[in-house]
């Protein structure tokens, strides 16, 4: 029924049984709201060519455009792999998923406080912090979602990576200033 060869599980035939233990809407609802905070952060702290003129920084940062198109993305994929595991149907796992959720919810803010903690106040250090707090916290989210679904920490990971890029960026920061 799944696609078993010789014994195994196919890529395809493991992706829909994890699919369907879930919710689409759950997944998209909680995915498009994160890139959602992230473009109303984004409004909120306008322009921020000012600050990167100011603290020489310029050349470190892709087009603002890259990057709030990237950081709209990371987001997305991590709400919608937080939007998985709240709506997994399986028994056992409720603790998990509600820690990984909560714990989520304390990383996406730690990230969203991130941008205007640099780009609207030019606080070079605290926003190192957060990238720290915040990658800390994604790992630790990232443990939670494999614990309820193996699909949502894989999905998670691509959020990881991005945070490991605010790391350095942050760390490169502050290091010129």
């Amino acid at each position: 029924m799944f696609g078993k060869r010789c014994g195994k599980t196919t890529a395809g035939a493991w992706i829909s049984r994890e699919a369907a233990q879930t919710s689409l809407f759950s997944t998209l609802a909680v995915g498009i709201l994160s890139a959602l905070c992230y473009l109303a952060v984004r409004a909120f702290c306008g322009n921020p060519y000012r600050i990167m003129l100011e603290l020489g920084i310029s050349d470190l940062i892709p087009p603002v455009w890259l990057f709030s198109l990237l950081s709209a993305l990371a987001l997305f994929t991590a709400g919608c792999a937080a939007g998985f595991v709240l709506g997994f149907r399986s028994l056992g796992c409720a603790a998990e998923k509600y820690k990984g959720c909560m714990i989520y919810v304390l990383m996406a803010a730690t990230e969203l406080f991130w941008y205007p903690s640099l780009f609207a106040g030019g606080l070079v250090l605290l926003a190192l912090l957060e990238a720290v707090i915040a990658a800390a916290l994604a790992v630790l989210t990232t443990v939670c979602f494999f614990r309820v679904s193996r699909l949502a920490g894989i999905i998670f990971i691509l959020h990881d990576i991005w945070l490991v890029s605010l790391v350095v960026l942050a760390f490169r920061i502050f290091l010129r200033n």
